[in-house]
């Protein structure tokens, strides 16, 4: 971003904040769910895209039915917290690698989503279409359910009792369960947890595209851990900050735009996200071995 401002004096433009917002809607919500997931221990949620889909396509489904607004949302919503729920299912009460079934849960959702829908358009003078180019107080309107959720998550995690529990169970499991915290019951959070926030994505992601298809929240995976790694989450669970996140998530959305400036292809921004994520989880790693030889 600072050699993109050294050398292109009108990348500092209303244009460019514009679509640096615009790319922190998604990918920011996105990560505050992952961030729950890694802080509490459960390493990674890989299927939270598929949450934000089922959303996406669910929405548009309600709406066409002429379902009203609240109503909508409310059920979109909530048919992705089933959906976090039959991960959790999965992870705690048949004890399998979470990587290993959110892997396998994304690949099956995303085929049943093919299976069923295929795609579906979105309605252009719909509320959802107006709600994802529509600007408030000179910001997407879309930005906001990511900023608010950021301040939200961040008085979680650092003024409630249940939301330092998240913090106590990624760091030291054993102390935990010591102190009377179900390690049951906060891993059925975190999952299902991150499958409503990632719902609230896929009401924005509604709102952002004319069409949605099943494989489009594949984009989003390497940005949103990438995300999370560099703003200092430790995969080993118990450490995390939400307003770090906040920062890494816009440090990263500034990459596509600076290579449109730079006149580079886009497949650049997946090597620059795979390179800092390399780098991340390497400092990471080192942190934990460096605090485990103590």
């Amino acid at each position: 971003m600072v050699i993109s401002v050294i050398n292109r004096s009108d990348f500092l433009s209303k244009a460019t904040f514009s679509a640096i917002t615009f790319n922190m809607c998604i990918i920011g919500i996105l990560a505050i769910g992952q961030g729950f997931v890694v802080i509490s221990g459960g390493i990674l949620d890989l299927s939270i895209t598929v949450s934000m889909l089922i959303t996406s396509f669910m929405s548009v489904v309600f709406y066409d039915l002429g379902w009203n607004t609240p109503l909508l949302i409310i059920a979109s919503i909530l048919c992705a917290g089933v959906f976090g729920l039959f991960n959790s299912i999965l992870v705690v009460w048949l004890r399998i690698n979470p990587l290993i079934v959110t892997l396998a849960t994304g690949f099956a959702g995303g085929g049943v989503l093919l299976i069923v829908f295929d795609r579906k358009l979105v309605d252009p003078k719909s509320w959802i279409a107006d709600f994802g180019t529509s600007h408030l107080f000179g910001f997407p309107t879309s930005w906001w359910p990511m900023a608010l959720l950021t301040i939200g998550a961040h008085f979680f995690l650092k003024y409630i009792r249940v939301g330092r529990h998240f913090l106590a169970v990624g760091g030291n499991p054993l102390s935990s369960k010591a102190m009377g915290i179900s390690l049951k019951r906060m891993r059925v959070a975190t999952f299902v947890g991150a499958s409503i926030i990632g719902g609230i994505a896929g009401i924005v992601f509604a709102g952002f595209t004319p069409e949605i298809r099943p494989n489009s929240g594949s984009y989003y995976t390497l940005p949103v851990i990438a995300s999370v790694v560099l703003a200092g989450f430790s995969l080993a669970g118990g450490r995390g900050s939400f307003l770090a996140l906040f920062v890494s998530v816009g440090f990263l959305s500034t990459i596509p735009t600076a290579l449109v400036f730079f006149g580079l292809e886009s497949i650049w921004q997946t090597f620059i996200q795979g390179f800092i994520l390399i780098i991340a989880v390497s400092i990471d790693a080192y942190r934990i071995v460096k605090v485990k030889g103590r």
